[in-house]
């Protein structure tokens, strides 16, 4: 049987198209920082895509007084598009933070999702782009998610958020040992999509 292939774009660790990593029926081609979105051309016969751009230009961390250089960001973007189009595939999503500026100039998010929803139990809310099913929920209160308790929770918070975990809380997460060595910093970390959206993603989406 031919494997579908999906491209994961802006892709280095990979944990978004993990699932589909794992399934022999599906060929991953992931194109990161080696080869650039910039340089890629699609091959023909794309199943779907999954686009991962860098978001330190849409980035409000520092309040929405911080302006970042929006027409930088979008450099990664627009390659994403361009090769979406030119592939034509059968579904494709865009994942960035959902408090950051890329709806923009993309507009509203087509989803938003939290990782405790798929049983990973800590906060990144995250904004999805694209044509897609959303994956059902598997968890809608927090008090039902099986907890990890060696997890940091900032005072006055009632959920540890990825957002503030250091790097070292790799060793405490055993969804991600697969690819523990590669966490070289916080933002990898951070980075990190949660095993049980990934899952149900692709469940949602062969």
């Amino acid at each position: 049987m031919k494997k579908k292939i999906i491209l994961h774009l802006c892709a280095d660790i990979g944990s978004d198209s993990r699932a589909y990593q794992l399934d022999p029926a599906y060929e991953v081609i992931m194109i990161g920082e080696a080869i650039g979105v910039e340089n890629y051309m699609p091959p023909a016969n794309v199943h779907g895509i999954i686009a991962n751009p860098v978001c330190t230009e849409f980035s409000t961390a520092g309040g929405f007084d911080k302006i970042g250089d929006l027409d930088k960001g979008m450099f990664l973007v627009d390659h994403c598009l361009r090769i979406i189009k030119l592939a034509n595939p059968k579904w494709w999503v865009i994942e960035n933070p959902a408090k950051g500026r890329l709806q923009e100039r993309l507009g509203k998010p087509l989803h938003k999702y939290q990782p405790w929803f798929y049983g990973s139990p800590w906060t990144k809310m995250t904004a999805l782009w694209g044509s897609f099913i959303m994956p059902d929920k598997l968890f809608t209160k927090w008090d039902d998610v099986p907890k990890n308790p060696n997890l940091y929770v900032r005072p006055g918070r009632p959920k540890p958020s990825l957002a503030f975990l250091h790097k070292s809380a790799i060793q405490y997460l055993p969804e991600y040992a697969w690819c523990a060595d590669r966490i070289k910093c916080d933002a990898d970390l951070r980075s990190l999509c949660s095993s049980g959206f990934a899952h149900a993603f692709k469940r949602a989406n062969p």
